[in-house]
């Protein structure tokens, strides 16, 4: 069962849409600025229904950055709340994810964003400090799908990310290769890593044959954007 209808959750709909037992909760906030409160009770209440039912796995989409205490917004702060509820649940599954590349139509997503300022020629603001780390929807599913269905114990915790967190200025860098295009930088001294335990999903991908090599990034943006898009 799949609850939600955006770029992940559609990602998934293949393996268990028809899967009544297995609920795959890809619904909710999903904007890191949101602060009404409101939008975080709407999803708890969605999520506590499901957890309510009759199932053998919920798995929810967790954020890589929650382990971060400075990040400490009412989204992030949701974000822990609603992870702990899953953790804490006998069926609950919380898979976190860092920023998911793949193609989708909202402009708000972190590569979307880079695309549209480089391709319009906008200022764009990079907080030369600050890291962040690229994964494809595909790669997601495919590591995601190894461990719901593997023999082993599935962790109630799992961060799916690959090895590669990378200062925003390469990131910015990588945009500029596969776009052709010099983004109009305005370089701010802001910013803090992004410490994320990947082993598992390291060890997941070379059990499956994916590639995590250190080109990995690059592979991934020229992947969606790499070809002509809308700016």
């Amino acid at each position: 069962m799949i609850v939600g209808s955006g770029l992940v959750a559609r990602a998934f709909t293949p393996l268990f849409a028809d899967d009544a037992r297995t609920v795959i909760f890809a619904s909710g906030v999903s904007n890191s600025s949101e602060t009404d409160p409101a939008a975080f009770a709407r999803e708890r209440v969605m999520l506590e229904q499901y957890l309510a039912g009759d199932i053998d796995r919920l798995v929810y989409f967790g954020s890589c950055n929650v382990v971060n205490p400075l990040q400490d917004s009412p989204y992030f702060q949701h974000k822990r709340a609603m992870e702990a509820l899953v953790a804490a649940h006998p069926a609950g599954t919380v898979l976190r994810l860092p920023q998911v590349v793949g193609h989708t139509r909202n402009p708000n997503t972190l590569t979307n964003f880079l695309r549209d300022r480089i391709l319009a020629g906008d200022p764009l603001t990079v907080w030369t400090r600050a890291c962040r780390n690229l994964i494809d929807i595909d790669d997601v599913v495919r590591i995601a799908a190894q461990l719901l269905s593997g023999t082993g114990p599935v962790p109630k915790v799992a961060s799916i990310a690959s090895p590669w967190s990378l200062p925003m200025t390469e990131i910015v860098g990588l945009f500029e290769s596969v776009l052709g295009r010099r983004a109009q930088i305005i370089a701010v001294d802001r910013g803090e890593e992004m410490r994320i335990d990947t082993a598992l999903a390291e060890r997941t991908a070379r059990d499956i044959g994916l590639d995590f090599g250190p080109d990995y990034p690059l592979r991934v943006i020229h992947k969606y954007y790499g070809q002509p898009h809308e700016s």
